[in-house]
């Protein structure tokens, strides 16, 4: 009688090991793979980097402008073709600089102006906080919102305070990538490396959270004047529940 009780106890502790392995294993294959079927993903991430200047009227010199290199990003979200949840919010959040730029300051900016303008009235730095756009009938930049089934939502990624360019030459100024060669920097000098958290909530009140990461700005944009890509590839970026 004994051996029998013994016998179920081992094939009933043998049977709890299977399943707190399954468990463990489940809950580690879902922290590195993440959520398989997600309501809405990113489709793709489109960067413009650019070269703005701000002038400064001293009295003294025909140019005196302050330099800064721009990148916007908008973000793509697609909807998943089966769900039928909407978007409620999604919310932009803990920027980090993973590689600092030999030069400049790094800065997060809101769309606050129209199309064209987008960025015109930016002045708060959002780098320590969030930023949320609520899901409406259509995208709208100016007000954060992004069409609840799907749209793009956008940020600027800005390098201030590179240097000042200083001119009493009349010709006129073209505002683009060259004007980095007249102070002197270098692409190089402004490679950096940049993460965000995404959090995306549906209306059923359930959030997704994954971590993007970017290499910025495009490397033409000297060059070029101006500059931009493509990201398409998510295959990197783990969304999990919250």
């Amino acid at each position: 009688m004994k051996k029998a009780q013994i016998f179920k106890k081992c094939i009933f502790l043998f049977c709890m090991m299977i399943v707190l392995m399954l468990v463990i294993f489940a809950m580690v294959k879902y922290q590195v793979e993440g959520e398989k079927s997600l309501p809405y993903s990113i489709s793709k991430i489109f960067v413009i980097s650019t070269v703005e200047g701000t002038p400064i009227d001293d009295g003294q010199n025909i140019w005196n402008i302050n330099i800064k290199q721009a990148n916007d990003l908008y973000i793509y979200i697609d909807k998943n073709e089966v769900t039928e949840e909407t978007i409620k919010q999604i919310t932009i959040e803990n920027f980090n600089v993973t590689k600092n730029p030999a030069k400049g300051e790094v800065a997060i900016y809101r769309p606050t102006g129209e199309l064209g303008k987008t960025y015109t009235h930016s002045e708060q730095n959002y780098l320590a906080e969030s930023l949320t756009y609520t899901g409406a009938s259509i995208d709208d930049l100016k007000t954060l919102e992004i069409g609840n089934k799907g749209g793009v939502i956008s940020c600027r990624v800005s390098l201030d305070n590179l240097g000042t360019y200083i001119s009493n030459d009349s010709t006129e100024i073209t505002y683009d990538g060259k004007l980095l060669q007249n102070i002197g920097v270098s692409v190089e000098e402004i490679k950096f490396g940049l993460s965000f958290d995404m959090i995306i909530q549906t209306n059923q009140n359930v959030s997704y959270k994954g971590t993007i990461t970017l290499e910025l700005p495009a490397e033409d944009m000297i060059e070029n004047g101006s500059g931009n890509f493509e990201i398409t590839d998510f295959s990197n970026v783990v969304f999990k529940r919250i």
